[in-house]
């Protein structure tokens, strides 16, 4: 009698990665967004990256509930980057979907996506986003990404992660951003190429890891439909910070990140690519003393934010920027015309 092995028992069809930290207010809308999918072959792996509040407790309830929910916790507090890659180390599914604890899912997102992933023979797929202001409680707008299923490389990725939005345009639409949207991810092709997110990173690690995805030849698409409901850090509506945010942000974040792939991939990346990383650093740089220049303005320390300003010459497009778009609120606000 030949012994047969016992083959090894199938993953879900999606992995959700949550990492949480401090999150006890929001998680549970987060999880609840996942458990409405209408695609159900689906595991939660929730990151508790050393909370302090009742983020424990929430989740745990929740795990209790719902056996395909379930917490592990991280030893240290290492941030959105090693709680992810811890998180891609404990998942099964196909697919790997990143899901911040402070936002949500429509309902048919991942069904959607992964159909439409497949069809496609992608890698890396990303959606459309709605915005959510949590201190109105509101959902609008959405990203507009280009109508209908469009396929993106490197160079088209890093055309559309600029900071700086054109001067001719004063509409007041958000600054249109690929690296703000959330790739779902072919976990076999993530495996294969080694790839996670960059631990020392804890602002634009999103950027950092799709540039990798791509240069390592990620079969990548994008569909205007939006499926991923981003929490806002300064609601557009309220006029107020979200107290379920979490994120700090810091523009040298970027630079580093970006100096990071330059000198990582330096054969790999074209002359294209590389002129397209050196405009998001210099903008990083440009927006990071705009901003700074700003608090000095509120602050009444107006000649030492035009020094800030003088030093950077990238920060005077932002600012010429934002006070044409005033002008333009300023008219509307009157009933007249810019």
């Amino acid at each position: 009698m030949t012994s047969q092995s016992t083959p090894a028992p199938q993953g879900p069809r999606v992995s959700v990665v949550i990492p949480a930290y401090n999150a006890a207010r929001s998680i549970g809308r987060a999880i609840a967004s996942v458990q409405a999918q209408t695609e159900q072959d689906f595991e939660i792996i929730v990151v508790n990256d050393c909370s302090t509040d009742d983020t424990v407790a929430v989740v745990s309830d929740l795990a209790a509930a719902d056996h395909r929910v379930r917490l592990v916790s991280q030893e240290k507090n290492g941030g959105p980057s090693r709680a992810r890659n811890r998180g891609f180390t404990e998942a099964r599914g196909t697919w790997l979907a990143i899901l911040d604890a402070d936002d949500a899912y429509k309902p048919d997102r991942l069904e959607k996506l992964t159909k439409l992933a497949e069809t496609e023979s992608l890698d890396m797929i990303a959606d459309d986003i709605t915005y959510y202001d949590s201190e109105a409680d509101v959902e609008f707008g959405d990203q507009r990404l280009a109508p209908g299923f469009n396929r993106i490389d490197l160079a088209s990725f890093l055309r559309a992660s600029m900071f700086r939005p054109p001067l001719h345009d004063f509409s007041g639409r958000d600054v249109f951003q690929y690296a703000l949207l959330k790739f779902v991810f072919r976990r076999s092709f993530i495996a294969e190429h080694k790839l996670a997110y960059p631990e020392n990173l804890r602002d634009s690690e999103d950027f950092f890891f799709y540039s990798e995805c791509l240069l390592a030849g990620g079969r990548a698409g994008l569909t205007s439909e939006p499926g991923y409901v981003y929490t806002q850090r300064m609601g557009k509506i309220s006029k107020r910070q979200s107290a379920l945010t979490r994120t700090k942000v810091d523009r040298m974040q970027v630079v580093t990140g970006v100096d990071l792939l330059l000198s990582q991939h330096a054969e790999r990346l074209s002359p294209v690519h590389r002129r397209l990383l050196r405009e998001r650093r210099a903008q990083a740089i440009g927006l990071n003393a705009h901003e700074r220049a700003r608090d000095l303005v509120r602050q009444k320390q107006v000649v030492i934010a035009l020094l800030e300003l003088a030093k950077t010459r990238p920060a005077w497009a932002f600012s010429v920027h934002l006070l044409l778009r005033r002008r333009k609120d300023w008219y509307a606000k009157l009933g007249g015309k810019a």
